[in-house]
């Protein structure tokens, strides 16, 4: 997995979806087909709805150039 932090303690992981991390994803809407989505969390909670699929779905809650590789 890929991580990247943010201000305020925003996280952003590259999560491959399988196992627990498929339900997750499929409870808050992500497409069956995908294979990977992204992860946002603060302080350990969910943003938004939490799964983004697409970096335009995640560049619409996120202001990408404030994030730096973990």
């Amino acid at each position: 997995m890929k991580v990247w932090t943010g201000p305020d303690g925003l996280r952003v992981t590259a999560v491959p979806l399988d196992g627990s991390h498929r339900a997750w994803a499929d409870f808050a809407g992500v497409p069956a087909d995908a294979t990977s989505a992204f992860l946002v969390t603060r302080a350990g909670q969910p943003v938004g709805r939490g799964w983004y699929t697409t970096v335009e779905d995640l560049a619409e809650l996120v202001d990408l150039a404030s994030l730096t590789p973990a």
